[in-house]
């Protein structure tokens, strides 16, 4: 199976440590272990483009733990380019498989050739499969910001100590600063008022 020699570092790794593959009936991984799993995942997903489904199977871990590590790399991704809204860059490229789809269904329109029109719908099935995951991704997407931003929200009214939220981070103030931030966002909100 030549899956198998695409993660041969990670199974080596995982035999150091006693395990021939990475089988968990639930609880918690080590640090060192989630670290190399998720680095493991980042390079199959991205490097050869595979899916959740297909990793879980190669890695014989749970689909939920893959996607939760997929989920995690598209955050850090996001975060390192410093990308506002990474939907806008997912709907450009609907935008262009759309027009690429377009331009094969019309090359398809002239063609006689059976094999060219065999090739050509494959090449028209892939861009619609494309855009189907494309709308995928943004769905997983605004979730995911969703609730991150009702985590935000549970963990500011569970702490005992005042907190500022931005918008990827939650700072821990003084009560000090915190009625300094409230006293700005007042005299802003009066501000706004009045124009």
């Amino acid at each position: 199976m030549d899956e198998l020699n695409l993660f041969s570092e990670f199974i080596e790794d995982q035999k150091k440590l006693g395990q021939t593959m990475p089988k968990r009936k639930g609880g918690r991984y080590t640090k060192h272990e989630q670290t190399k799993r998720r680095d493991e995942v980042y390079r199959l997903h991205f490097d050869y483009g595979y899916s959740a489904r297909k990793i879980a199977e190669v890695m014989n871990i749970n689909k939920n733990t893959i996607n939760s590590d997929i989920d995690y790399w598209y955050s850090k991704i996001t975060k390192k380019t410093n990308i506002l809204n990474p939907e806008d860059s997912i709907v450009n490229s609907i935008e262009r498989l759309n027009l690429q789809r377009n331009r094969l269904r019309e090359a398809l329109d002239k063609t006689v050739s059976f094999e060219e029109r065999l090739k050509l719908e494959r090449l028209i099935m892939e861009s619609e499969n494309k855009i189907g995951q494309m709308y995928l991704k943004i769905s997983n997407s605004l979730a995911h910001v969703g609730n991150s931003v009702v985590q935000a929200i549970i963990d500011i009214k569970n702490s005992k100590e005042p907190r500022l939220m931005s918008l990827f981070n939650i700072f821990s103030v003084t009560d000090k600063a915190s009625k300094e931030i409230d006293a700005i966002r007042e005299r802003d909100s009066k501000e706004r008022r009045r124009v």
